[in-house]
């Protein structure tokens, strides 16, 4: 037991270091990135959202229901997204670095497990009703649009696809990883 005492008295007489203020300043910094890659993301949204809304009433989808909602589910979906990442900004910079370690672990660890369901469910399912949503809206353009430029939207969508899904799973990585090592730093 007299050696347990020893051990006790040697963990209690450690010195407890305290964050400096470049380490508080790098942290911060480290969110910030994360936030502005975010609004960054949010921005090319909307600007998507809002070429599709344009094509919506340009073309009077309207009075035509099939294509109606395939670019209602389309906005919708990108809609959603921005949503989801403006809530997700809010919800990081309510973390308060000032918290002590418990807490400011624990919060940073569940808004890098929220982070990680919206990156590897909500992600890839919105990006499957935006392609189904895509797919349902070919047989119209191809009555609409000439052969060949039906043919540049079909090839040019499944290279947009492809380069866009490496671009959003490459973006998601580097901001989890960049995440990881906000909670490893802490």
């Amino acid at each position: 037991m007299e050696e347990y005492e020893k051990i006790k008295q040697v963990w209690q007489e450690q010195s407890i270091t305290q964050p400096s203020e470049q380490d508080f300043r790098n942290l911060k910094d480290r969110i910030a990135l994360v936030a502005a890659k975010q609004k960054i993301g949010n921005i090319v949204l909307l600007v998507t959202a809002g070429i599709l809304v344009y094509f919506f009433y340009h073309i009077g989808a309207i009075a035509m229901t099939k294509v109606a909602l395939a670019l209602a589910a389309m906005i919708g979906v990108l809609l959603l997204r921005v949503a989801v990442e403006l809530f997700s900004i809010h919800t990081l910079k309510k973390i308060s670095a000032a918290l002590d370690f418990t807490s400011f672990n624990s919060k940073l660890a569940a808004y890098y497990k929220k982070r990680i369901g919206v990156h590897f469910i909500l992600t890839p399912i919105a990006l499957l009703i935006y392609c189904y949503s895509f797919w349902t809206l070919l047989p119209s353009f191809k009555m609409s649009l000439s052969e060949g430029f039906y043919q540049y939207i079909s090839v040019s969508s499944l290279v947009i696809l492809v380069v866009l899904g490496i671009l959003i799973f490459t973006q998601a990585y580097k901001e989890l990883r960049i995440l990881k090592g906000l909670k490893s730093d802490v």
